[in-house]
């Protein structure tokens, strides 16, 4: 459950370039073209003070460690891995990435067909690479001010359907509009245990011995 005035993801740490102390905690992969707002979507969430006024840079990788709540009311430690942005569709992701994920963030903005295009080509290649281990997948609508083109929604809106992939609009300006997916993300990386059944076996057995 969220509450008015808390924030359900909590800043452990953001390490540039980690490549150690990886531990078991669950990678979540954030990647799509470049300019779609991936780092501003990170920097809004974990930190809350992304403005549209400051210095943009390309981003080369950054990491971020956070507790993030699931809707189950506890939080997972999540570790995001913030990606270069692609040129193209034909952009070649590095597949590390593709390999060693529990999840993936997938951002494209609406008023660009050719980021619609590359988020596409992104969830081909994790269901290529992802052999039969189980990922999350969400993918971000975030609109970027300025002209927009004529974008034709339907492709989008068949493979969203065959896919049964969660999209989600949001805005790096207002920050409990990147709460749900996020949440949602945490949520299927991290489902609830099941119990074990061993003791009701147990008993069962004692029953039939008396």
């Amino acid at each position: 459950m969220l509450h008015l005035g808390s924030s359900p993801v909590a800043l452990l740490t953001r390490k540039r370039y980690a490549k150690y102390n990886m531990g078991k905690t669950p990678k979540v992969v954030v990647c799509g073209m470049k300019g779609v707002g991936k780092t501003s979507i990170l920097e809004q969430l974990i930190y809350g003070k992304f403005s549209k006024d400051g210095d943009l840079y390309p981003t080369i990788e950054d990491i971020y460690v956070a507790h993030v709540e699931t809707d189950r009311g506890t939080k997972e430690k999540l570790r995001f891995y913030d990606t270069a942005g692609l040129i193209s569709a034909q952009s070649e992701f590095p597949r590390q990435y593709l390999t060693f994920a529990d999840g993936f963030v997938l951002v494209y903005d609406p008023n660009n067909s050719d980021s619609i295009e590359v988020a596409l080509s992104l969830k081909k290649d994790i269901d290529k690479h992802r052999e039969k281990k189980e990922v999350a997948v969400v993918i971000l609508a975030h609109k970027i001010a300025g002209k927009q083109d004529k974008v034709d929604l339907s492709k989008l809106s068949n493979f969203l359907a065959r896919e049964k992939v969660k999209l989600f609009e949001v805005d790096a300006l207002d920050r409990t509009s990147l709460y749900e997916p996020f949440v949602y993300l945490a949520s299927k990386i991290n489902p609830p245990t099941n119990k074990s059944t061993f003791p009701q076996l147990s008993m069962v057995r004692k029953a039939k011995d008396s």
